[in-house]
């Protein structure tokens, strides 16, 4: 009997995909990936094996009744699966367990092999047989992978090969023109060369600020010819990093024969900034801007076209410039979804610059310093932390500091060189009211705050006319990005401009006012606002940062509130100083002392607790699900929604993107509840029909999701 991995294309009904060639394939594909870091038999291994329970008959059965459009009883193939080669397979068996649904807890396993169809195990065994049978991958096993956590982080790596190589296959069956469309892109020497060009427009230095961009260029061309390892970027606000950062990461990967450029960002808005330099630089299809996309949940194990198709549509980084959130960058690392996975081995052989690196959540650190600490050590990466406000996380973890090398050795000097602001401090407590005032008294100012209702509350008591702007997460991409290209052009124009904002505002984005204000809060948060004031150094005299007390305001629970805490006798003690780097590093030493960063979660992954990792390591609160905006007047989000269909999926999520806000969970069910979510659409992205704000963006009474979107 002929067995077949999967039914048939629509174009094509008498191209069936047949299962040995399945799984063969998958093997080398996996293998491939697998042999970035010398793992290729046991990638191999999993390829071979992910499958094998479709030759039970009542499996075939099952894809025969999917093609005809019959109604049939599901045949589970993935446990009985990893059944029939847990004797080879040992642990890694979690892999081909949760091919489809996500790699179980290591404890819910072993129950599930054990309670395994024995028929659709005996389909498997006996097609394993006839492939050449498995031996034990232990001694296949790398040296360094003999360890706990290694070990884990390998299983990890290993789950992404194999789900990737098992998309792609797929993906060739049904669509093998996206097929054809995919990993197209430029070598990185061409992107290097590009950049080189973009830089060499600038010209001799023509102030101090273009000054200090040139020496910081220059000390990142001179250390991208060291070793991949890890680096510290550290350059104050305005000094370059954007750019320069690319710079080292581009001639550092092509120095050392490596695949990829990761860039991960915090915050949403810098992410539509990054990518519109970079694509100017580039052209727009030459970066890979994954972020707030509509991820498809893992199907059980539906093999229908449709469901096959709405789980290739998730991006697996396949290119040489990838933009993407640190929550998308982490979360994916330790996920259990093969959607989610699928990317972690193109992660390997990479340069990973960390924007921004002192927004890491506090309670993630651990698990986040150990995964990078896996990847420089065994799968050939290069990491970079980037930022104004250089953490210092040696109590945390020091095997990536213990000999990480400063790209700019003399960086406190371009921080002297760069004294553009003088830091006013009023801790008499302001009300409301007060912030309000001052704010309608200054002609160009930008007013940041602790939490959205804050921000509302000030804007609302501010004086309503056209100067006043608002910024948070509730609004869609494509709203945050014309209100900033608005107040950028007002800013340039000298007219009035005041704009209350969430902390969405406040790291990264290229804003330069004369004046910033900022409620009281952690000390990194209020020196990264400070950096969009007087950014150009193009006043005649140092820029004003008036930080306050607001009585009446909030203040978000956790790390937040413990590192606000710890601010004030700083600010006390440093004053005008403030933003010098010993205080910033005496600042995150001593909030790392008072803070949880993360044990449980190793805990978990020692033993080996994949589902639950995944389920309890989070770097923003709580899961959020992205909505479509149809209410956003600014392109016609309905037309759009209609070229489902007519569009390759995974662009059409990227068009969509720009118009979706990501909302917690029990927000969405209050959506739902007050009838503003359509869940009809054929692509299962819901659509937010309710009221939307001209100024505030999503119904002004719902809770801020927070500004890291995944």
């Amino acid at each position: 009997m002929e067995f077949y991995a999967h039914t048939p294309p629509d174009d094509d009904p008498e191209r069936w995909h047949e299962l040995t060639k399945h799984l063969l394939d998958v093997a080398d594909a996996a293998g491939e990936n697998a042999a970035k870091w010398s793992a290729r038999e046991l990638g191999r291994a999993l390829g071979l094996t992910h499958d094998l329970a479709k030759a039970d008959p009542r499996f075939q059965a099952y894809l025969r009744a999917c093609f005809e459009g019959r109604p049939a009883a599901k045949c589970p193939h993935a446990v009985p699966s990893a059944a029939a080669a847990y004797g080879g397979l040992g642990p890694l068996s979690v892999a081909v367990i949760g091919h489809h649904a996500g790699m179980p807890d290591k404890g819910e396993a072993k129950p599930s092999l054990d309670n395994a169809d024995p028929k659709s195990v005996s389909a498997a065994a006996a097609l394993l047989e006839e492939l050449g049978g498995l031996h034990s991958i232990r001694e296949a096993l790398p040296k360094w992978a003999t360890a706990e956590l290694p070990f884990e982080f390998l299983v990890r790596m290993l789950f992404s090969a194999l789900t990737d190589a098992d998309f792609l296959d797929t993906e060739r069956h049904f669509s093998p023109n996206q097929t054809e469309v995919r990993a197209r892109y430029p070598a990185l020497t061409e992107y290097r060369y590009a950049l080189s060009a973009h830089l060499s427009k600038f010209g001799p230095p023509a102030s101090r600020v273009d000054a200090v961009r040139e020496a910081v260029r220059a000390a990142c061309l001179m250390a991208a010819e060291e070793k991949p390892g890890a680096f510290r970027l550290t350059v104050p606000t305005g000094g370059g990093k954007t750019l320069s950062g690319l710079a080292f990461a581009l001639h550092h990967a092509v120095k050392h024969d490596m695949d990829r450029v990761i860039v991960a960002i915090p915050y949403t808005s810098i992410i539509d900034q990054t990518a519109q330099i970079y694509s100017g630089i580039f052209g727009r299809e030459a970066v890979l801007e994954h972020h707030s996309a509509y991820e498809a949940e893992d199907s059980a194990e539906g093999q229908s076209e449709t469901e096959v198709k709405r789980r290739l549509a998730s991006e697996n980084w396949d290119c040489p410039l990838v933009v993407t959130t640190t929550v998308q960058l982490f979360e994916s690392l330790l996920s259990n979804r093969p959607a989610r996975c699928r990317k972690l081995h193109n992660i390997a052989r990479s340069v990973i610059l960390l924007d921004e690196v002192q927004t890491l959540p506090p309670d993630c650190l651990k698990p986040i310093l150990d995964v990078l600490h896996q990847l420089v050590e065994n799968y050939g990466c290069t990491v970079v932390f980037c930022t104004a406000t250089q953490p210092d996380y040696s109590s945390v973890d020091d095997r990536l500091f213990r000999e990480a090398l400063e790209i700019v050795p003399n960086y406190t000097e371009h921080f002297d060189a760069l004294k553009r602001v003088a830091f006013v401090i009023d801790f008499s407590g302001w009300t409301i009211e007060d912030a309000g005032k001052c704010i309608d008294q200054l002609q160009q100012v930008l007013a940041v705050f602790n939490t959205r209702k804050d921000a509302l509350a000030v804007a609302a008591a501010c004086r309503q006319d056209d100067t006043l702007f608002h910024l948070s997460t509730l609004m869609c991409g494509h709203h945050r990005k014309r209100v900033i290209d608005d107040v950028k052009r007002r800013l340039k124009n000298g007219v009035p401009i005041r704009l209350v904002s969430t902390q969405v505002v406040e790291a990264g984005v290229d804003l330069d006012f004369p004046v910033v204000m900022r409620d009281m809060g952690p000390l990194d948060r209020i020196i990264q606002v400070a950096g969009r004031c007087n950014r150009e150094g193009k006043l005649d005299q140092p820029g004003r940062c008036l930080v306050f007390s607001l009585t009446d305001g909030g203040t978000p629970r956790g790390a937040y509130k413990t590192f606000t805490a710890l601010t004030r006798p700083l600010i006390e003690e440093f004053g005008d100083q403030l933003d010098a780097p010993e205080a910033m590093c005496r600042y995150f030493r001593e909030a790392f002392t008072y803070t949880d960063t993360g044990e449980n979660v190793q805990k978990l992954r020692r033993e080996l607790r994949f589902k639950t990792v995944a389920h309890e390591f989070r770097l923003i609160d709580d899961n959020t699900t992205p909505l479509a905006v149809i209410a956003f007047k600014a392109d016609d989000v309905p037309s759009m929604l209609g070229s489902w269909g007519r569009v390759p999926p995974r662009e059409w999520f990227r068009r969509l993107s720009p118009f979706t806000v990501s909302v917690y969970q029990h927000t969405l069910q209050e959506l739902r509840r007050d009838g503003f979510i359509d869940e009809s659409h054929a692509s299962g992205v819901l659509i937010y029909t309710g009221p939307y704000d001209d100024r505030f963006g999503l119904s002004p009474g719902l809770p801020d999701p927070a500004d890291l979107i995944a």
